[in-house]
């Protein structure tokens, strides 16, 4: 019988015991699996997404409130710019590509955003398989080719239910009306006389394009041209008019959609000849431009570094306090059973093992509980990365891998397994010096 198959034997004839310390261990091991998961695949998801476009252009403003609202649709826009300024970044020499948006309305939860026919041909590289990868590929139906007609996201379509053929109305701002709640009279948020008809939906991405509704530029601008209301507050939304211009400002005999002054849009979308050209290229445009332009990857990048860094440390911190805890716990529970096992112990030394072979089974005993302490955690750990993962697609449209198996795991895994061994030390050291002819006495 090996020392491993011994140690074992002893651990199953103390199963609460054992499951309770395992359990503990898993614990521990499970929070700082689940931090590192989720500090991982969010950083490397957000910097993904981030770099599906080199440069965001937008109203001045900060930065990153630019980048979280043109990309990931999570938080309000600066302003807007003129679309003339759109049409002059287009014909730069060191853009390849420039795809304006108009944000404004919501159906639910989800973002209404104007834009061109031709982000539906847009494809990226991604970084990961290095494979082209299009975001915007349309699965059912088609792209919109007319006004109000509208193109939904794979999320918006499940949540949401819509197919194509239906129609929706867009709610004015960014104010979320739940699903069958009506609206006082006069309140003139929800544009009922405009409905949007779904004539395709988008195959899941993986991004968050999965949560907003596209239209053309021209929808956006043909509703928010002729309500009567005039656009909101500017911390209440960002509609696409320029501030100050109503309807009535509009000269006599021009487009409905407004003239090439007063037409605007949220933000521009630009795609340049190389992405080492980004810094060069922002300064040209808060130059040249009455507008700014910011990098969603250098931003999310300082975010994270910013923000993050300091709650996945104070949560590290904490993960690393319950592993100490549970060492504590082993420590415990194998010195009361060194205490309980004394006669066992004497008699395995009467029938000729050596002191460093208890000592070895006892450091094994450790090691053991560790071990299974370690796999229970990450696997408690993936599971409840599983569970934020559903939340975070819901919420953001951002999907991340639960169980992943990093070399900050691997650091973290073998910190706890030292750590188990160092608790296993003082109950092995306790039999090593064990004094046969006196245990056997009291046989």
């Amino acid at each position: 019988m090996t020392l491993w198959h011994i140690a074992w034997s002893y651990l199953w004839n103390r199963k609460l015991t054992t499951c309770l310390t395992i359990a503990s261990v898993a614990l521990a091991v499970g929070l700082i699996s689940s931090v590192l998961t989720l500090r991982e695949e969010t950083r490397r998801r957000f910097e993904e997404e981030g770099q599906l476009f080199d440069v965001v252009v937008g109203a001045k403003g900060s930065p990153l409130q630019l980048v979280l609202s043109a990309i990931y649709f999570m938080d309000k826009p600066t302003g807007n710019i003129l679309y003339s300024d759109y049409e002059r970044l287009r014909k730069e020499e060191d853009v390849v590509a420039a795809y304006p948006i108009s944000l404004g309305d919501r159906y639910q939860e989800f973002q209404i955003v104007g834009t061109v026919a031709e982000v539906f041909a847009y494809a990226w590289g991604d970084p990961i398989t290095g494979k082209p990868r299009n975001p915007f590929h349309v699965a059912k139906g088609r792209a919109f080719e007319r006004s109000m007609e509208a193109v939904v996201g794979s999320t918006v379509a499940r949540e949401t239910g819509l197919k194509v053929g239906d129609s929706f109305h867009g709610v004015h701002g960014f104010v979320r009306v739940p699903e069958g709640v009506e609206l006082p009279d006069g309140t003139g948020i929800v544009h009922k006389e405009f409905p949007y008809h779904v004539v395709g939906i988008l195959r899941a991405s993986g991004t968050p394009f999965d949560r907003a509704i596209f239209c053309n530029l021209e929808s956006v601008w043909e509703v928010h041209g002729h309500h009567e209301e005039g656009p909101p507050a500017a911390e209440e939304y960002h509609g696409p008019l320029r501030p100050g211009v109503q309807q009535d400002d509009t000269p006599e005999g021009a487009s409905s959609h407004g003239t090439d002054e007063q037409r605007a849009v949220t933000a521009v979308l630009i795609d340049l000849v190389s992405t080492g050209l980004r810094f060069q290229f922002e300064e040209y445009v808060n130059e040249s431009y009455n507008a700014m332009a910011a990098s969603p990857v250098d931003q999310i990048v300082n975010l994270y570094s910013q923000l993050l860094g300091t709650a996945k440390m104070v949560l590290l911190a904490i993960g690393y306090l319950v592993v100490i805890i549970s060492a504590l716990s082993i420590l415990i529970g194998l010195y009361l059973s060194i205490l309980q096992r004394k006669r066992d112990l004497a008699i395995m030394r009467a029938l000729g093992a050596s002191s460093y072979e208890i000592l070895g089974a006892v450091l094994i005993e450790a090691l053991w509980v560790t071990l299974l302490g370690i796999v229970s955690g990450w696997l408690l750990g993936g599971l409840v990365t599983s569970g934020i993962s559903v939340y975070l697609v819901q919420r953001f449209g951002l999907y991340i891998q639960a169980f992943t198996f990093t070399r900050d795991h691997l650091l973290a895994f073998g910190t706890v397994a030292f750590m188990g061994l160092v608790a296993g030390i003082l109950p092995a050291w306790q039999a090593y010096q064990t004094d046969v002819a006196r245990d056997l006495s009291h046989v």
